[in-house]
């Protein structure tokens, strides 16, 4: 209840310290507590410490967290899809041969005579070498064989060979097709884009992380200075019974007197307990965002880092231009925009009919040895071409049609997510710089109000000592710089924790702390 009350009247001061310190325009100095580091309890064994600086921390987080680890297989997962999507547009070698005999009588004199079995034995192979190119253009090269073995007597030779070596070219001329080529590369493209938003996911979950991992890092900090004024608090009680012993002694105080400052060391003493307690807990949720081994979970850990305040400010509208150009969520929703984009252009070339223009070449050959075949082939002697002309239409167009509507629908809806977002992006954005700026308003306020304690605190010691004064009032002075200096370093670390924050709403969180995400971008 004591130190309850003495946090109400530390918030009531500060609240009006704020205004002047504003108003003032004081220039902050950094108490002496805050210049080291803090002490750990006697418990801890030294030489089990972890000495931690901040962006160890952070590394040691991005590099373990299982949240990561995740969105890193999914970037790679994103990657190998524009080699499936690629996959479309590589050659295609194919390979058949079949094998075909029948004995079985004439069906015209000229074949055989009645009651006579013909004989046909054929064997055929060929290789096909394809491909579609990312134009839509579908090329194909056939080299098809044939062996035919007949007793027929229409038989041109009883063994007869013949090679055909085609070459065609189809290209689509409206649907399947557009002259930027987005339409025949549409499923490339989606892959591509999944995989760069994959990747502003990642980004998105490593921001993420790190404010975690500095917000529990701080925690840390806050933890173990707290301990440090709570043993100073405690010295200056222990100091004070000793010197109400000597005023006993010396018969300038009744020994009732004794019973005021026995009181408040053991208030003292139960709150260094209590601080104690703090810093384990706050120990594990550092633990639990680092991702350590359970082994590692009994490893005390010491933040090499002292709070700092560095007063910055901005504008929300600076702040906002900011984040729209970093923000890896607004890369998202660009991107959203251009799949929606993708699917209403597929959709407007689907209701377009299918016109489909060929060309195919061939040379022939055909001889009683497969040698004097493929030498005939080679002269191109026997040669033929075919210019073809497909079309198919659907004059209703009631699927597509509806279809290219839903794509539409898709896309306004994309622009208005993106509205929506930007719109709570301008909220978190103004909400992080006013909370950075409140901050550091708070800062130079408990500042102020741990000095005006610190010189209370004297004049009331020496009032003591000239016994106008009594332990019990002087206690009061103690709870309020104890209150007042961990006001302040709560402010400090609220500053710190709220300047992270406003980076991560801005999207410049990992460009500040100089994080690269170890992801390759895929090849355009």
């Amino acid at each position: 209840m004591v130190v309850s009350r003495q946090l109400g009247r530390v918030a009531i001061a500060l609240a009006m310290l704020a205004r002047a310190a504003h108003a003032d325009g004081d220039a902050y100095v950094p108490p002496d507590f805050m210049a080291a580091l803090p002490p750990l309890p006697p418990s801890v064994e030294a030489a089990k410490v972890w000495r931690l600086s901040l962006s160890e921390a952070i590394g040691v987080a991005l590099h373990q967290n299982l949240g990561i680890v995740v969105e890193r297989q999914q970037v790679e997962v994103a990657k190998l899809g524009i080699t499936v999507a690629a996959g479309a547009f590589e050659p295609v070698l194919s390979a058949q041969l079949d094998h075909n005999r029948s004995d079985s009588p004439p069906l015209t004199v000229q074949e055989g005579n009645a009651n006579q079995n013909i004989s046909f034995v054929t064997d055929d192979w060929r290789i096909t070498l394809s491909d579609r190119l990312e134009t839509g253009t579908q090329v194909a090269l056939d080299f098809s064989n044939g062996r035919a073995r007949s007793s027929a007597g229409t038989a041109v030779e009883p063994l007869n060979y013949r090679a055909t070596l085609t070459a065609s070219v189809t290209q689509p001329l409206l649907r399947g097709f557009s002259p930027d080529l987005v339409v025949p590369r549409v499923e490339l493209l989606r892959a591509k884009i999944a995989s760069e938003r994959e990747r502003a996911q990642l980004a998105v979950a490593a921001a993420d992380v790190v404010q975690r991992t500095e917000d529990a890092y701080w925690d840390v900090v806050q933890a173990l200075y707290s301990y440090d004024l709570q043993l100073r608090s405690q010295k200056r009680s222990e100091d004070q019974m000793a010197l109400t012993r000597r005023q006993i002694d010396a018969g300038l105080m009744p020994p009732s007197d004794l019973i005021a400052a026995e009181s408040t060391l053991a208030q003292r003493k139960l709150q260094v307990l209590v601080a104690e307690s703090t810093i384990e807990s706050s120990y594990d949720t550092l633990r639990a965002v680092l991702n350590l081994a359970h082994e590692e979970w009994t490893r005390p850990i010491l933040p090499v880092e002292p709070p700092q305040f560095d007063a910055q400010t901005s504008s929300a509208e600076d702040a906002l231009a900011i984040a729209i150009k970093h923000r890896p969520e607004v890369v998202q929703l660009d991107l959203d925009l251009q799949t929606a984009l993708l699917a209403v252009r597929q959709a407007e070339n689907n209701r377009l009919p299918q016109l489909d223009l060929g060309l195919s070449g061939q040379l022939i050959g055909q001889k009683n040895t497969y040698g004097s075949t493929l030498n005939e082939v080679g002269d191109a002697d026997a040669h033929a071409y075919s210019v073809v002309l497909n079309f198919s239409w659907t004059p209703l167009q009631r699927a597509t049609r509806a279809q290219a509507e839903i794509e539409k629908t898709h896309h306004d809806m994309a622009i208005v997510r993106r509205d929506q977002a930007l719109q709570d992006i301008w909220f978190a954005v103004r909400q992080a710089v006013r909370d950075q700026t409140s901050a550091a308003r708070q800062v130079l306020a408990a500042s102020k109000f741990r000095q005006l304690s610190t010189e209370s605190l004297e004049v009331e010691q020496r009032k003591f000592l000239s016994n106008q004064s009594s332990n019990f009032v002087l206690g009061q002075h103690q709870d309020e710089l104890a209150a007042a200096q961990l006001a302040e370093l709560t402010a400090v670390l609220v500053h710190k924790k709220a300047t992270a924050a406003l980076l991560k709403a801005t999207g410049e969180l990992l460009e500040q702390r100089h994080i690269q995400l170890d992801v390759a971008r895929p090849h355009k």
